[in-house]
């Protein structure tokens, strides 16, 4: 019976598409209070992301690294960090676009 079981959740696990992350971010890592989240385009390419979560929409308001690894600071908003924390966040970046695994530090 047990031996039943177990090919069954494995069939189901085959048989039912994984999406996480596929389309969408999910949260992969917290580094000095920034989020580092990735998405997997439906080619295999890996976007990653991190940011000062605030509540704010992506665009308009959050405190995040672009593309190029710069600091983006909304208009309104404030920030002071240490160059060694923004640094952290780059390297997390990285490895998040590196690799399909990820490995939190």
């Amino acid at each position: 019976m047990a031996a039943l079981c177990k090919s069954a959740a494995t069939l189901v696990l085959f048989a039912h598409p994984c999406s996480a992350g596929l389309g969408s971010y999910t949260e992969l890592d917290r580094v000095n209070g920034w989020l580092i989240e990735r998405k997997q385009g439906a080619d295999g390419s890996l976007s990653c992301r991190g940011f000062l979560p605030s509540g704010a929409s992506w665009f308009s308001g959050n405190i995040h690294l672009d593309a190029a690894g710069e600091l983006v600071v909304p208009a309104g908003r404030s920030f002071e960090a240490e160059q060694q924390e923004l640094e952290d966040v780059r390297e997390a970046l990285q490895r998040c676009g590196s690799d399909f695994l990820y490995l939190p530090l």
